[in-house]
């Protein structure tokens, strides 16, 4: 069985665990596993911990229903207290602590007066390990990584979206910010059929067209180079991937432990064209899922 390289943290995200998350979604094999039997899969593969949120469905209570020993990451709830949505969440993951408590409202983080954030910062103890920030664009990014109270912060960064630069994980990681990123492959959309992007995603499909050409003469998946070209970032501790199945799962994790990716490699794909950042955010996107 093929284990985690411990190097760079895996972290599983559970958001696909609600039904009809994601821009490019296999409902084939969405259905041939359920939540839990990816997280016992997680637990023996050796992923290093569980993503969650109350907005995520039934995702807590199914890591709670599973038993499952890993570390929780999760989110507020915005429509209640921080210690009412803290008390929920472990309520329903059958836990006592969780490692990560993520501010989920973002725009938070900009408020200098931030109720939410002073009294999650409260948290911090015996059932919180670290206050982290789940934020998108860079104001927010610097604004988390400023504020003693926070120690974690986690952002999408991914080949299409490079907004977070290695000067600004590298000057986070040196004030002991613990940065995590999200959206590696981008919903999906790095890896997916280019002719399966439709609608707000269409502008994306010459990108995901000059990308795969590169990975064929690379001899490598794209999913393999998306997650290598990541994982090559100094100062990052670890990454967030999805699953929809076990044979998912299984496949992210080959990714991961694929073979390092070498500078010219790294180099080639720096010079790709990319989008501009606007076209990468996926909140304005409409949901696009396979027959």
């Amino acid at each position: 069985m093929t284990e985690i390289d411990h190097s760079t943290e895996l972290i599983l995200g559970t958001a696909q665990f609600q039904s009809g998350y994601g821009v490019v979604r296999d409902t084939e094999q969405a259905h041939q596993s359920d939540g839990v039997d990816i997280l016992e899969l997680a637990a023996r593969l050796g992923i290093a911990a569980l993503d969650t949120a109350p907005a995520y469905g039934r995702a807590e209570d199914t890591i709670g229903q599973s038993r499952c020993g890993l570390p929780v990451h999760t989110k507020l709830d915005p429509k209640r207290s921080p210690a009412e949505s803290l008390s929920q969440s472990l309520k329903d993951l059958r836990r006592d602590r969780v490692d990560v408590l993520y501010i989920h409202d973002s725009a938070e983080v900009l408020r200098p007066e931030s109720r939410v954030v002073a009294s999650a910062s409260e948290l911090v103890g015996e059932q919180v390990g670290s206050l982290g920030a789940s934020v998108y664009d860079l104001p927010e990014f610097e604004a988390a990584v400023d504020d003693p109270r926070i120690g974690v912060v986690q952002v999408p960064l991914n080949l299409f979206d490079r907004r977070l630069t290695r000067d600004l994980i590298a000057s986070a990681a040196s004030t002991g910010t613990i940065v995590y990123v999200r959206s590696v492959l981008l919903q999906g959309i790095l890896a997916a059929d280019p002719l399966e992007l439709v609608g707000p995603t269409l502008p994306l499909r010459p990108y995901v067209v000059a990308f795969a050409e590169l990975a064929q003469r690379a001899g490598r998946t794209r999913r393999d180079l998306a997650i290598g070209w990541v994982k090559a970032i100094s100062g990052i501790r670890g990454m967030l991937v999805g699953a929809e199945s076990v044979i998912q799962l299984r496949e992210m994790v080959a990714s991961f432990n694929s073979p390092p990716l070498d500078d010219d490699l790294i180099a080639e794909l720096e010079a790709l064209p990319y989008p501009p950042a606007a076209q990468c955010d996926p909140r304005s996107w409409t949901i696009v899922t396979s027959p």
